[in-house]
């Protein structure tokens, strides 16, 4: 089979077992780490909140930075040895490493195995990888949008679980929980997905290309890097204070939420687990839409709307009166957001060689990643000077940023895709 598995429908079997362990995999994420600032201030005694404010950020850099180099490094051995292989590295890493969250003694180990944890695991990208790599050119669309579905619908299914898992049994709990959701994922594609890699066949058509990366760095390519830079502080930036927004919005204590024939009573914790389901639940929607619609109009043409949208679903949360209120804001904004990462892959798999796309994958994750490094440095900036809803302002702003720029990039595209036609 071809590296693009044209003609072959193993693909379709593939991409099942590769969503539903992703599925698992994000929900054993999301069950535990959205709680990290109440393991601060309850576990390890960090009760200042500008303190807190502070370590949260350091929590997020350390592990962006070192997913940022990381990503790199196993996109390319992917291209060397396998793809399914760095999938198989990186599930089992986080089921040793996430359970040793759980018992770190200070703020100064939990950094540390933080950053043990992102360097050695992280399953999404080499996932993303050998899906498309093993699927038919044409699907390419389909392929990234459906698994962004198990992105979006592992992580509500953690943030429910964990969310009355943290509550009545304790974070610990969660985290063990995480590893072992993230072994079982692991022994799923093991004995479950198929790769046909061979080594040697691999070898040689990297060999052909001649180029050095920097020459294969278009000014396409570069800009599509630059849109997922920015992505990655604009998702990322809000991620670890949204606790903090559902206390300020509940203004502490517990709520009562009434509904047509039941009410119901929680905590912030409890009530962050919702509203992030509720985000989940519309990045589920917006992967099965954008895959439809990424294999049916051009992706690029799709972005700049996207893009508008999501920095207006950002600031509908920072008017949100209420939890309910805050909720379908968080799910208008992550339907939002949710296509805007898929589009960019899905364009660059369009300009890219096809035996190059571990490395390309890991180039763009890597700067995914940095991006996520920078929003940390941003929002403990921010944070700082403006508060937490000056954080929220900023994520709006990146979003709004990113509009002017798809214009030039978008010409920059269509004029490569057009010299490669010439060329064939």
């Amino acid at each position: 089979m071809s590296s693009d598995g044209q003609g072959n429908s193993r693909w379709k079997r593939n991409l099942f077992f590769i969503w539903l362990s992703q599925f698992l995999s994000l929900a054993g994420f999301g069950s535990c780490m959205p709680f990290i600032p109440k393991v601060m201030e309850e576990y390890l005694g960090i009760t200042d909140r500008a303190l807190r404010l502070q370590f949260i950020s350091a929590y997020h850099f350390s592990g962006m930075i070192s997913l940022c180099v990381a990503t790199i490094v196993w996109g390319m051995l992917a291209d060397r040895f396998g793809r399914k292989m760095m999938l198989l590295r990186a599930s089992f890493a986080a089921a040793i490493f996430y359970p040793l969250l759980a018992f770190s003694p200070n703020i100064w180990v939990l950094l540390v195995v933080r950053f043990c944890c992102s360097f050695f695991s992280g399953t999404y990208n080499p996932a993303q990888t050998l899906a498309v790599s093993t699927a038919p050119a044409d699907k390419h669309g389909l392929v990234l949008g459906v698994l962004s579905t198990a992105l979006w619908s592992g992580n509500m299914l953690g943030y429910i679980i964990g969310g009355f898992v943290a509550e009545k049994f304790g974070y610990t709990t969660a985290f063990v929980s995480c590893g072992a959701v993230y072994a079982l994922s692991g022994i799923m594609v093991m004995f479950m997905v198929k790769e046909d890699f061979n080594r040697k066949v691999e070898a040689k058509k990297l060999a052909a290309v001649k180029k050095p990366f920097r020459q294969l760095l278009t000014p396409a390519v570069a800009g599509i890097m630059l849109m997922v830079a920015l992505m990655g502080i604009a998702r990322r930036i809000d991620e670890p204070f949204l606790t903090e927004l559902v206390s300020d919005v509940m203004k502490g204590g517990t709520e009562v939420i009434d509904f047509f024939f039941f009410s119901i009573e929680g905590s912030s914790v409890f009530f962050t687990g919702i509203v992030s389901a509720a985000a989940a639940l519309g990045g589920i929607f917006s992967g099965v839409a954008v895959g439809w619609l990424c294999d049916r109009m051009l992706p690029r043409k799709l972005l700049i709307p996207v893009l508008i949208c999501s920095a207006l679903g950002v600031v509908a949360q920072l008017f949100a009166p209420g939890v309910i209120s805050l909720t379908v804001a968080r799910f208008f904004a992550y339907f939002a957001a949710g296509g805007i990462l898929p589009i960019l892959q899905l364009m660059l798999t369009k300009i890219t060689r096809p035996e190059l796309r571990g490395t390309f994958f890991g180039w763009s994750g890597s700067l995914s990643t940095a991006g996520g490094v920078l929003c940390a440095l941003v929002s403990w900036a921010v944070g700082k000077f403006f508060g937490l809803r000056g954080i929220y302002w900023a994520e709006a702003v990146i979003f709004a940023m990113m509009v002017p720029l798809m214009i030039p990039i978008g010409r920059a595209i269509k004029r490569e895709l057009l010299e490669e036609f010439k060329d064939k």
